[in-house]
């Protein structure tokens, strides 16, 4: 398998599913999972002899040490250092990464528990808590990597079968002969002097470029694009009296009724206008929305 390829399938866009609940029930199920598994696996004479707790107690307390190590890496860690983009731009790499540092910090609290209790401390801590914590990585590595491809192969066909029949909903609605709309509206820029005149029939879409915002607007003949000093969001709420134009990303507010084509699934859904070489994106968080504009009544 070429360097290329692994690259590109690390690089794949994937999901971002993990919520409170969904969190609570993967600690609550591992952690039960790992005290099992400590009922059945360890010898109650080994554990008299090592350690300061009996049987039942190293179990249960090796169940709540996982139960709370996975909710450190799957709740609280993404709530304090992982940003919405990093989310919204979730891969199979990041995926499997962060499964692979849930198994570490298991491996690491069950170690330092061990450690804790143990009636003789080994002599050399460093190599057993290396030793035992590649032992936990190298068991959980291969079935977790599975369990994300074949996850990532159910969802991407299920999107692309959803994606599909709506795209043919949606061409069938998309209407490329003139608009009924004339309106021309004034946009009074940041700058004073400075105002937009828009006509709605010819604006396909703008994007936000810092302070600036592109503005996209068709004629007959091609498309233009200029500038204005003006932040997205003002654009945006000037517009709401056009339910057609809406926001499908943070930095774009679209006309839909100008879309020539669509592609993508409803993980990476993209949007193209005749005349325009690059494609707009609909972030996940706004594809419902997207698509509500075109099933709530016809555009």
């Amino acid at each position: 398998m070429s360097r290329h390829y692994i690259a590109k399938i690390i690089h794949k866009p994937y999901p971002y599913l993990f919520h409170p609940k969904r969190n609570l029930i993967i600690a609550f199920v591992l952690g039960m999972l790992i005290y099992i598994i400590n009922v059945l696996a360890v010898d109650k004479s080994y554990v008299d002899i090592n350690f300061v707790l009996s049987k039942p107690f190293l179990c249960t307390l090796a169940g709540l040490v996982t139960f709370f190590s996975i909710l450190l890496v799957l709740e609280v860690i993404p709530r304090i250092f992982f940003k919405p983009d990093l989310k919204e731009n979730w891969t199979v790499g990041k995926e499997c990464l962060l499964i692979v540092s849930l198994l570490f910090v298991i491996a690491i609290f069950n170690n330092i528990l061990s450690l804790m209790i143990s009636k003789e401390p080994s002599n050399n801590i460093i190599l057993h808590f290396l030793n035992s914590s590649l032992y936990v990585i190298l068991l959980g590595i291969v079935p977790a990597f599975l369990l994300v491809w074949l996850n990532y192969t159910i969802l991407l066909k299920e999107n692309l079968k959803k994606v599909s029949l709506y795209n043919e909903q949606l061409e069938s609605r998309i209407i490329h002969t003139e608009n009924e709309v004339s309106d021309i509206i004034n946009i009074q820029t940041s700058n004073k002097n400075e105002i937009i005149e828009l006509d709605i029939n010819a604006f396909l879409f703008a994007k936000s470029e810092g302070n600036y915002v592109d503005v996209f607007t068709k004629t007959l003949s091609e498309v233009k694009c200029k500038p204005y000093r003006l932040t997205i969001q003002k654009l945006e709420e000037v517009l709401t009296n056009y339910p057609f134009i809406i926001s499908t990303h943070r930095s774009y507010v679209v006309n839909i009724r100008n879309i020539n084509t669509t592609t993508g699934n409803a993980r990476n859904y993209r949007i193209s206008f005749e005349g325009v070489p690059h494609e707009v994106p609909v972030s996940r968080n706004k594809f419902q929305t997207f698509k509500d504009a075109f099933t709530i009544k016809k555009v």
